[in-house]
């Protein structure tokens, strides 16, 4: 009986380790895949990133020789990107954000499929850089979202397509990975896809979101080391005194990027008759014809409007931006042309250059305050009157400047900027971009499926 018993403990033990050793390894090939889509992530910010600063200095070395070369790269560059747009990526690319957004609706398996792919990553990849190259207005910190939730979601194709819950979560984690890689700020990653992309905090979501931001951002480390994305800023504001710095950049950073979504909305849905008739029928010219006007802007600006923004609004927190008085209003102009253009491009650093420009501004009418802090406080404003995300705002600034010194007034900047831009707008940027490609994208649907009906 003795032996029977050793025999039968020694089976039960062997079945138990057995077990144990197959449920971790289905478990290692459940994960592998997360883990991998991750690292993939944090290598695109790099690549993306360097690929970046590339474009921006043969731009700028181009421009150094001649002005007037602006006047061929950027009406040909952008008539390039419309028309591999058209030719290649057809409904597949734009500023990266609402393309990510949208596919987080139930029932858009094929918007998904369509979004968010490998193709689509590599699209937005190659487009958003060659509009960088042509000194448009645009970053890749909007464009990296749509990667890393086609990244993600492409690598875990199989078990997205079965479970509504893990697509979503998967995109989430995407978008905020890719977020935290590019601004080495993985609080801002993690607070964007909860606030912007989820609008709501999703429990299922939050371990692989969190695994994604910290394999994405080490990766990324790893790769180009450790730095802040605008610089490091040791400022202070003393509310004391300088209190009047809150409500004076928060009403006019709400209002200008309250003003400012409204604008781009409109424009997106529909230009002025003439315009709207030239972009349908010939888009790569009317993509020429902005990027004429770009190249005209920027000449007559001295430089300093073609680009990201991020190289002004880094020198406008860390060396003063002595003669870039003009530079946000003129930003702001060559922003929306940009946009309009109909390339592929991000709005994610361009709106933070913007307001960065805007601060300089406002500095000068309280001389008496540290310039920086107006300035930071003004970078969160127009950003959270822009995109109504105030959490994000903060979040983003305070890492990318490394002034944790300043959350306070940050926050209260970008609460008072997010609720008064409501009066301006009363959608949501990137929310309602999301939305309108959707709507656009039934359309589409619609129109297959009835002439199968009336068959």
């Amino acid at each position: 009986m003795s032996e029977q018993f050793v025999a039968s403990q020694l089976r039960q033990q062997i079945s138990r380790r057995l077990r144990y050793f197959v449920l971790s390894a289905a478990s290692w090939r459940r994960q592998s895949p997360i883990w991998l889509a991750a690292v993939l992530i944090g290598c695109s910010a790099y690549v993306f990133g360097t690929g970046s600063r590339w474009s921006h200095t043969l731009f700028e070395a181009a421009y150094a020789n001649s002005p007037y070369w602006a006047l061929l790269i950027t009406p040909c560059g952008l008539g390039l990107s419309v028309f591999l747009l058209n030719r290649y990526f057809a409904g597949l690319l734009g500023g990266g954000i609402p393309q990510a957004i949208a596919s987080l609706h139930p029932g858009t398996l094929v918007l998904r499929e369509r979004v968010l792919t490998l193709k689509a990553a590599f699209g937005q990849v190659l487009l958003t850089l060659i509009g960088i190259s042509s000194g448009a207005t645009f970053g890749y910190e909007g464009p990296i979202v749509q990667v890393g939730a086609a990244i993600k979601y492409s690598l875990n194709r199989s078990a997205a397509i079965k479970n509504e819950g893990t697509s979503r979560s998967l995109i989430l984690a995407g978008a905020a990975a890719s977020v935290a890689a590019a601004f080495n700020a993985p609080l801002a990653g993690i607070v964007f896809a909860i606030e912007e992309m989820g609008h709501a905090f999703d429990q299922r979501a939050t371990s692989t979101i969190l695994l994604s931001v910290i394999i994405a951002g080490l990766t990324a480390l790893s790769l180009q080391g450790n730095y802040n994305y605008f610089g490091i800023t040791s400022v202070t504001l003393d509310l004391r005194q300088g209190w009047i710095a809150l409500p004076v950049c928060g009403i006019a950073g709400g209002l200008i990027g309250g003003f400012t979504a409204k604008i781009m909305l409109k424009l997106a849905a529909s230009l002025p008759t003439p315009l709207q008739r030239l972009r349908q029928k010939n888009p790569v010219l009317f993509a020429a014809a902005c990027g004429l006007l770009i190249a005209v802007i920027g000449i007559l600006a001295g430089g300093i409007t073609f680009g990201t923004g991020y190289w002004r609004a880094r020198e406008i927190i860390l060396q003063g931006g002595d003669g870039l008085e003009g530079y946000g209003a003129l930003k702001w102009l060559t922003f929306l042309i940009s946009f309009v253009s109909g390339a592929p491009g991000g709005t994610l650093a361009p709106a933070l250059a913007v307001g960065a420009g805007i601060g300089l501004n406002l500095a000068s009418l309280m001389p008496d305050l540290p310039q920086t802090a107006v300035i930071l406080l003004c970078m969160v404003a127009f950003f959270s009157g822009m995109t109504r995300a105030p959490m994000t705002g903060f979040v983003i600034v305070m890492e990318i400047s490394d002034s944790s010194s300043m959350i306070i007034p940050l926050m209260a900047s970008a609460l008072i900027a997010a609720n008064l831009s409501r009066l301006i707008s009363r959608k949501a940027f990137y929310g309602e971009m999301g939305y309108m490609l959707l709507r656009k994208f039934r359309r589409e649907m619609a129109e297959i499926d009835r002439p199968q009906s009336a068959t």
